[in-house]
């Protein structure tokens, strides 16, 4: 039991330098981008380049995550530890993940076999692992809490579960099903030991009170009343942009009088600028939120579900090569080997339980497990398609885990082989795992070409297309005595060459306070945003400070810039709006004054 512990122990330590020694080739060979802008605006007001300090509310995570990573900016400024952070998650997960395989792949040792799951990976997830998102580095760590549980090993499983529920709590439970069911999967294998009962149930209980406890805690973190009312405005936006969207204003004209919004405040909803009106608070988006949904639920969710099953079917069977790293989507090749594994892990249950069922018993074993999971997963992919939320960092994650739980029900299957002493059935369950390695391999082989050119195309012209933003950066840091104002669709893109704002990890960090600040965004109304602009102008109202001598507004020279003067004019200010310059041929500096 020892050796075999200290075996798994250097398997895991070997696999780590492996896998520490790809992420820095792929480093080098590529770049490490924050995928989004949210990303970015993150790490912004963690490290203290959006108030000037390093900030332990950064909105998006739980507050016992962001407090201790800001700590570390207070520590050493100029490091960019969030980069860091999300990198060790998604790459320790890996490795927890690839190294899975090998206590059920007998014919090869323990490394070789985390070596092939590392070349299946990068003909899945190259591009996730490059440029990265908060949100697929939970993905990650679930699937490797799910590998754990498995094994058996809850307390690690327990660290990497609440970890994820502290980075991003919605995405942890859109996956913590996946990972109960492979408790489930466990629970069922064991039931019959002594004391079976109890350990499952315990790892679940121990799940549900720290996800409280997480809860509780960041309660305490935002409790103050400033932030209370951002929460509750910040969700309600959530619900509007997306799910809902603003409904039209000459469809709805009724509701937006009784609301008592102008059409150019709901211009403001639309272009995302929202946060230059102080009248736009948690109570009006509530309402705006309410009534989109009341829209979108005219249908019944039973049509809704039916209005989208064509899309689920078409993109189980759709197979082609990705074009761009999102879009148009493809889910290829991860719904080819989703399929293999229900394949070889069905053939795994009915040579498990032949000999003690006939294959008609272990087909029907095999087959129930299978169609519980293929149950949970549908339910999820038409919740999210349902919503019109399918992103491939959810999509791809939803695979992830899928993967993950078939490669669990593999393992209980050649674990109970090995426990039942059927040396006839383990031969031929090494032969199909064997086949079905050989399989995925030849897929990924396939892919893997594919997928490096379209990370390496993405990369390279994200490079291209930041350096207008890098210029406009290198501008307004130049101009430190002057305020800049940014529109928010200018801030994702300034034309449609199909990429949009992200930065790269571990360039030149400066981490000192930006004067710019975006006129709208999931940061607009909060205490971080009213403490900018305290800081700059000594008033909390963007709706003031646009018209302060030493602010200007930043927007894409290709974008009308009416709205401004429509929403003072509604407001009985006259204005002038004038031309101060443009910046890197794509940025047009905007001097709005009072007449």
């Amino acid at each position: 039991m020892k050796n075999n512990e200290k075996s798994l122990s250097l398997n895991y330590i070997s696999t780590g330098l492996m896998v520490t020694a790809f992420a820095v080739v792929v480093g080098l060979l590529y770049t490490y981008f924050f995928d989004l802008n949210d990303d970015v605006l993150m790490k912004d007001i963690l490290s203290g380049v959006f108030t000037g300090t390093p900030e332990g509310n950064n909105i998006q995570m739980l507050y016992p995550i962001s407090f201790v990573i800001s700590l570390f900016y207070r520590l050493i400024r100029g490091m960019d530890w969030y980069g860091i952070f999300l990198l060790v998650c998604q790459y320790v997960s890996l490795t927890v993940i690839i190294s899975f395989p090998g206590k059920f792949v007998r014919r090869l040792n323990g490394l070789a076999v985390s070596a092939i799951g590392l070349i299946i990976s990068l003909g899945l997830l190259q591009g996730h692992l490059i440029i990265v998102q908060y949100t697929f580095a939970v993905a990650l760590m679930c699937g490797a809490a799910a590998c754990l549980v498995a094994e058996g090993k809850d307390k690690t499983a327990l660290v990497f579960v609440i970890t994820a529920f502290l980075i991003r709590s919605e995405m942890t439970l859109l996956m913590l099903p996946f990972v109960m069911l492979v408790l489930f999967y466990r629970f069922i294998e064991s039931y019959k030991k002594e004391g079976a009962l109890k350990k499952h149930l315990g790892f679940f209980i121990a799940v549900a009170a720290l996800l409280v406890l997480s809860e509780a805690l960041h309660f305490a973190g935002y409790s103050s009343e400033e932030w209370r009312e951002f929460t509750a405005f910040f969700d309600n936006r959530t619900e509007v942009y997306d799910f809902y969207q603003v409904p039209d204003y000459d469809e709805n004209s009724r509701f937006y009088d009784e609301i008592n919004l102008d059409k150019s405040e709901y211009e403001l909803l639309v272009n995302y600028n929202f946060g230059i009106d102080d009248k736009i608070d948690s109570g009006l988006m509530g309402q705006i939120a309410e009534y989109g949904k009341s829209l979108k639920q005219e249908e019944s969710i039973f049509i809704r579900i039916r209005n989208v099953l064509p899309l689920y079917f078409w993109r189980l069977r759709s197979v082609r090569f990705p074009e761009s790293f999102e879009y148009p989507m493809t889910d290829a090749p991860w719904n080819i080997v989703t399929g293999i594994l229900y394949v070889f892990a069905f053939l795994f249950w009915i040579f498990r339980y032949s000999e003690k069922k006939g294959y008609a018993g272990a087909a029907v074993n095999g087959a129930l497990r299978l169609a519980l999971l293929f149950a949970g997963r549908s339910s999820l992919w038409l919740y999210i398609l349902v919503r019109g939320r399918d992103p491939i960092r959810i999509t791809h994650s939803l695979y992830l885990m899928e993967i993950v739980v078939l490669l669990s029900l593999i393992y209980f299957a050649a674990h109970g082989a090995e426990e039942t002493d059927e040396a006839d059935n383990s031969a031929v369950l090494k032969k199909i795992s064997s086949a079905g390695t050989i399989l995925l391999v030849l897929v990924s082989v396939i892919f893997i070409p594919v997928q490096a050119s379209v990370t390496g195309s993405e990369c390279r012209g994200r490079i291209q297309y930041n350096r207008a933003y890098q210029e406009l950066e290198d501008y307004v840091r130049a101009n430190p005595d002057k305020f800049f104002f940014e529109d928010v669709y200018t801030s994702v893109a300034y034309n449609d060459s199909g990429y949009t704002y992200s930065q790269k990890m571990f360039g030149d960090t400066d981490n000192s306070e930006l004067n710019m600040l975006l006129m709208g965004g999931w940061a607009s109304k909060s205490p971080l945003e009213k403490k900018k602009l305290r800081n700059f102008f000594g008033n909390p109202s963007m709706e003031e400070d646009v018209l302060d001598d030493r602010a200007y507004v930043v927007v894409d020279k290709d974008t009308d810039i009416s709205w401004i003067g429509a929403y003072y004019g509604y407001r009985g200010i006259e204005t002038e709006v004038t031309s101060a310059g443009e910046i890197a041929g794509e940025f047009t500096i905007y001097k709005v004054v009072k007449k």
